[in-house]
């Protein structure tokens, strides 16, 4: 990670923010990757913030939400100066051991805060960016506090050597496995596409926020199918990860970093068949899994994307018909 020691001017400012987003990005992936590899209500720890007994798996879940959060705010101050916040990300990583992915992450978590507190602004300059690294520097102090928390527990229960969930080789034949990898993909792809029309249309309140929403409900999908993998014996996949004879995956692009659509038409028309793509992958999934709980969670995260679609196909005719808008 760079480390910007002097923030003088707006481009310093600029490239200090999208430095941040670019390690935001993939720790908000890494995180709830690392947890969704390892089994919900087995380990708990006493958090030294909230001071009460709490599931690991579910704290690593909601800090990877508030690093999303952070690249939200990264990328709408990126974009109202002007500039064009990065979905480059840093590179994420996965041990076979949950200890090994807990020492990583308190590590990075160390490692940001220091490229939030170092960074140097003259009196005066750029009071509010400031202000928001600084408040953002905290949040990090709190995960390492709690990362370091859930080591220590980890230890006591003698779980040291406690491993994330495994692939199973077989399931590479199993379709529908297959298939649910593949929407898993599409989801991490639209939940990311979503946030950077978030960002386009910062300024225009409406569409920002039912694009916003629809990002939502793609990554609760991401994180519903993940349970789903791991009751057929699989496991979350990281897109483009090579994995080393130590059984270490490691990943430069684990999401894309460019999504078409640059004004509002545009980005409405390229939406609608990303949608359209999805919906048909879940249909053909849905036919394939026989009726029971895990169907029924299929037909809710289908009835949404067809949801997003109605909107996204009325969205584009009002669009149509009103001059000027951009």
């Amino acid at each position: 990670m760079d480390k910007i020691q002097k923030v003088e001017t707006k481009e310093d400012a600029l490239r200090l923010l999208n430095i941040a987003l670019e390690h935001e990005w993939a720790v908000s992936f890494e995180y709830t990757i690392h947890a969704y590899s390892m089994p919900k209500g087995k380990f708990f720890y006493e958090d030294p913030v909230m001071k009460n007994r709490t599931d690991v798996r579910a704290q690593m879940i909601q800090i990877g939400i508030d690093e999303m959060y952070h690249s939200l705010q990264l990328a709408v101050i990126i974009t109202q100066m002007g500039g064009v916040p990065s979905f480059k990300t840093d590179e994420v990583m996965r041990y076979p051991r949950i200890m090994d992915n807990l020492n990583r992450d308190k590590m990075t978590e160390d490692l940001v805060t220091n490229l939030y507190q170092s960074a140097k602004f003259p009196e005066g300059a750029f009071p509010k960016i400031q202000n928001m690294v600084l408040n953002i520097s905290y949040d990090e102090v709190r995960h390492s506090n709690q990362f370091a928390a859930m080591m220590d527990a980890l230890k006591a229960q003698g779980a040291e050597d406690a491993f994330c969930y495994p692939s199973n080789p077989e399931n590479i034949n199993r379709q529908e496995v297959q298939l649910l990898h593949e929407i898993m993909r599409l989801e991490n792809e639209l939940t990311h596409r979503y946030l950077k029309y978030v960002f386009l249309f910062s300024e225009h309140q409406d569409l920002s926020q039912r694009l916003f929403k629809n990002s939502i409900d793609h990554m609760r999908h991401w994180d519903k199918n993940s349970g789903t993998l791991i009751k057929w014996g699989d496991v979350i996949q990281i897109e483009n990860a090579k994995k080393d004879a130590n059984g270490v995956e490691t990943s430069k692009n684990p999401m894309p970093s460019v999504y078409p659509g640059e004004d509002r038409l545009s980005v409405l028309e390229a939406l609608i068949p990303a949608e359209e793509t999805l919906i048909a992958r879940y249909e053909r999934l849905i036919s394939l899994v026989p009726n029971g709980e895990i169907k029924d969670q299929l037909k809710l995260h289908l009835g949404l994307n067809r949801e997003h679609l109605f909107t996204q196909n009325w969205l584009l005719k009002n669009v149509q018909k009103i001059k000027g808008l951009k």
